[in-house]
């Protein structure tokens, strides 16, 4: 198993970072890979279903853990050929929230490989919760790709 783990410090309450990382569907705003997410089911906190849709393939993935401005676990359905468990733990108050997320992949390929393929990965990780906190802070961002967000 290979993992991404960062931290950022968002200056925005707790309850709104919290409300708006959670919404699956608010993913495109700010991760300039992924293109739609749409729910799957009618659940709301562990068991909701999403497919994403990224620019190269598509992923369907559940809520495990949901914890309300504490703890959120997504992973992909069983049956995806890329294996993905993110966790994010939120931490703050009503002036500043700080995220830490942890991706850990399960790839169908050795390790040395992996390693290799993960090191773009990273980087647009941390890119894209550089564009979140930008969102969140500031009402509007241009994501990698060019497509402009405003928030609120």
């Amino acid at each position: 198993m290979l993992s991404i783990s960062n931290t950022i410090s968002i200056d925005k309450p707790l309850s709104e970072v919290f409300a708006f990382v959670s919404d699956q569907r608010n993913n495109p705003k700010w991760n300039y890979y992924v293109m739609s997410v749409e729910k799957t089911n009618e659940i709301e906190g562990v068991g909701a279903e999403y497919l994403q849709t990224r620019k190269s393939d598509e992923q369907k993935f559940g809520v495990v853990v949901f914890k309300v401005n504490k703890r959120l676990v997504i992973q992909s359905i069983p049956g995806q050929r890329l294996k993905v468990r993110r966790e994010l733990i939120f931490k703050g108050n009503e002036k500043q929230t700080i995220i830490y997320d942890q991706i850990d992949f399960k790839v169908p390929l050795p390790k040395f490989l992996s390693s290799l393929i993960l090191k773009g990965p990273r980087n647009g990780v941390k890119q894209n919760l550089a564009k979140l906190k930008q969102l969140l802070e500031t009402g509007h961002v241009v994501l990698q790709d060019g497509r402009e967000v405003l928030y609120k």
